[in-house]
């Protein structure tokens, strides 16, 4: 017997609605409904609560094979969560190049060093140019790290697309240290992103 029928039938063996089920579990009826009907597992800690609720083990709630789907799809998604609040991390750190003291600046006969709000030389348009990417990019990040469960493909795309605009706008600005910090932040999205696939 699959999983779902075994749900079904404890359910109606305790003589329970959807609803009362879904009450006692905390979570919405839909998602029992999901379930009886085999059209998706519980996470593992449904199933715990599933168990307790009916009092026998969850062995006896899965075989063997439908454990082992749900393992792997626990994994994968703890696996795709990492990866967005790696993208989200990547994206918010752009924001230290505001006080990151990385970008050239002539001073007389040598060149020194300065954050990007004490940068002088670049006309008023550059440095509004580069501050609005550095804002975008950083309330990009924030918006990441907190909806990062819906349209991850879509967010990654934005994401990788706001670093390679980051670097070629630090290259065009001649500013070669930014870029390349953008440039590994953008090569650890590429990779995270090549090894969720």
């Amino acid at each position: 017997m699959d999983f779902n029928e075994k749900l079904k039938q404890l359910r109606q063996n305790k003589q329970w609605t959807q609803e009362e089920l879904a009450e006692r579990l905390f979570i919405s009826r839909t998602a029992v409904s999901k379930w009886e009907s085999g059209r998706g597992f519980p996470s593992i800690d449904s199933l715990k609560a599933i168990s307790q609720v009916f009092d026998i083990s969850i062995d006896e709630l899965l075989s063997n094979s439908e454990l082992l789907s749900i393992a792997e799809n626990e994994q994968q998604q703890q696996r795709k969560n990492f990866q967005h609040l790696l993208l989200g991390i990547s994206d918010c750190m752009v924001g230290l190049l505001i006080v990151l003291p990385i970008f050239g600046q002539a001073q007389g006969n040598h060149i020194a060093f300065v954050s990007l709000w004490q940068l002088s030389q670049e006309t008023i348009i550059f440095k509004l140019i580069i501050f609005s990417f550095v804002i975008l990019t950083m309330l990009f990040g924030i918006f990441e790290l907190a909806f990062s469960r819906r349209e991850q493909r879509i967010i990654g795309s934005v994401s990788l697309i706001l670093s390679l605009f980051g670097v070629l706008l630090f290259i065009m600005t001649r500013h070669p240290y930014p870029a390349t910090y953008v440039l590994m932040l953008l090569a650890v999205k590429g990779i995270s992103l090549l090894n969720s696939r």
